[in-house]
């Protein structure tokens, strides 16, 4: 596992197996993806979308409806790769310190944070939904769905480092002196909590505007609750996969070096995605 990690590290960045995860070295999606396949990527997601849109045949909410699951599933996946996201699989993955009190075990804190990024995502999702329903008749379905793509193109193009389009958000990461002030299983836990409504902290996917709009533009409590409901358990990913990779017997310091280049790969897909969904509802308006 340490080997399959780390050697794409080896191919792609050129520098030694980091011991903390430093964004200044994190390449550049050009760097770590490909020119053919962020060219392919996005033209084969449109493909998919239309084809979907075509078989489907949805029409109006619907539509609007599926394309912002969509985007809430995307959100789920490419939300946490980023310093944020380390941050919490540091404490999350770390094993046992034997001069410290309790029996905090990396499962356990994997679940105080997925707790507590439930806790306060669910809740955030359907207060947009909520605030959707009260707009809602203040624009037409069709209207909706059409800018819904437009912004999707958009912002897909954007991950894809095609277009620069802006990302309003609270530019703060997570508050990582409380790893030496609270137990690890309490600092997974806060990290969830903070996570959980998305705007607290760095805004780290494109998708995720995108989710917002489209519940607003849905406006549908429950969906929302749903929805930051599996945006919160897709946050955890990053999460699980160190501490699987530890162990397999790999390093901290290894899997952050490895996550430097698939976070950029996250991104473009990401993007691709979103080109896809927004090509799905604009297909959606014309069958």
């Amino acid at each position: 596992m340490t080997a399959t990690l780390e050697a794409p590290v080896r191919a792609n960045l050129a520098h030694p197996v980091l011991g903390a995860d430093l964004p200044q070295l994190r390449p550049t999606v050009a760097e770590a993806v490909p020119g053919r396949a962020r060219a392919v990527l996005p033209v084969a997601a449109a493909a998919v979308g239309v084809a979907a849109a075509a078989v489907v045949a949805p029409s109006g909410a619907p539509a609007l409806t599926a394309a912002v699951v969509g985007a809430g599933l995307l959100t789920s996946i490419a939300a946490n790769w980023s310093t944020c996201g380390m941050s919490v699989a540091a404490v999350v993955a770390a094993p046992k310190q034997a001069d410290r009190a309790g029996s905090s075990t990396p499962a356990r804190r994997l679940g105080w944070h997925a707790f507590g990024s439930i806790l306060t995502g669910a809740p955030t999702g359907a207060l947009i939904g909520a605030i959707g329903m009260l707009l809602a008749g203040t624009i037409d379905v069709v209207w909706a769905l059409a800018a819904w793509a437009v912004v999707a193109l958009a912002y897909g193009l954007h991950e894809l480092g095609v277009l620069r389009m802006p990302t309003p958000m609270r530019r703060r990461q997570l508050p990582r002196h409380l790893r030496r002030s609270m137990a690890p299983w309490k600092v997974s836990f806060v990290f969830g909590t903070m996570i959980g409504p998305g705007f607290v902290i760095f805004i780290r996917s494109s998708a995720y505007y995108l989710l917002v709009l489209g519940l607003l533009l849905a406006g549908n409590p429950l969906l929302g609750a749903a929805l930051f409901t599996i945006v919160s358990l897709g946050r955890c990913l990053p999460s699980l996969a160190a501490i699987v990779h530890t162990r397999s017997g790999g390093t901290m310091p290894g899997f952050l070096s490895a996550m430097c280049v698939v976070d950029r790969r996250v991104q473009a897909i990401t993007g691709a995605g979103l080109v896809g969904l927004a090509a799905f509802a604009a297909a959606a308006l014309l069958v």
